[in-house]
């Protein structure tokens, strides 16, 4: 992960100045890792609330929801990406509580402690989404929510195939998928989740979905979706 930050790739940006004095304006515009933003409703009342950021770290999130009212923490397991929050925490005057952490062992926090668990697209590095869920169900207060963005399987289902027509998506992999079965995939481990995992693993840990967004991009198999789960 650290590596990726090194190498600039676009999701490690921070938050630019325009970006912050909107989220202090209360024209918060928050997107995570795919181009959609979540859906404003979703956090019409993030002022005053206390938000995990899991897995979020990097200068973007964590700053517009602090900059918003938001009381913060966020964790990561990459120390480069929680560098960059402190940062912005710096140069903006905030209070952003800084973890560095796996986000499937959040047993640092005590049951019911956030109103807010907010997941940018990340649970890809994870081989089983469950313990996630779990672990966000037991720190989430009674009526909090957990928002997630992530990939959609046809993602990992797919690989393009070349030819002299200009090239064609074929299904080719079973779901679940793991990057570490095709090393021409790329330098780390991803995960491919099936909707099942997403959606049935929310739902078994106790969670109701009360919000589903999808972003299709120019790339057919690229089809990332948010949801929005509420603890009952």
């Amino acid at each position: 992960m650290d590596n990726l930050v090194d190498n600039s790739v676009w999701w490690s940006n921070c938050a630019s100045e325009e970006q912050m004095a909107d989220a202090k304006n209360g024209q918060l515009e928050l997107t995570l890792g795919i181009s959609k933003p979540v859906p404003k409703d979703w956090i019409s009342d993030i002022c005053g609330r206390k938000v995990l950021c899991l897995a979020g770290a990097g200068g973007l999130q964590a700053p517009l929801l602090a900059n918003a009212g938001a009381k913060v923490t966020v964790i990561d397991i990459s120390q480069k990406m929680l560098d960059k929050d402190i940062r912005m925490a710096e140069k903006y005057n905030l209070d952003i509580k800084i973890e560095h952490g796996n986000m499937t062992d959040l047993s640092r926090f005590e049951n019911e402690t956030f109103d807010y668990v907010i997941n940018p697209a990340s649970l890809f590095y994870v081989p089983s989404v469950h313990p996630v869920f779990k672990e966000c169900y037991r720190v989430l207060k009674h009526s909090g929510s957990l928002i997630i963005a992530a990939p959609s399987p046809i993602a990992y289902v797919c690989d393009f195939v070349d030819d002299e027509n200009g090239g064609y998506y074929k299904a080719v992999n079973r779901m679940p998928y793991s990057s570490a079965e095709h090393p021409d995939q790329g330098d780390w481990i991803e995960f491919g989740h099936t909707m099942a995992d997403y959606i049935g693993g929310q739902i078994a840990c106790g969670f109701v979905i009360t919000g589903y967004v999808e972003d299709q991009q120019e790339d057919i198999t690229d089809l990332p979706f948010m949801t929005k789960a509420t603890k009952l």
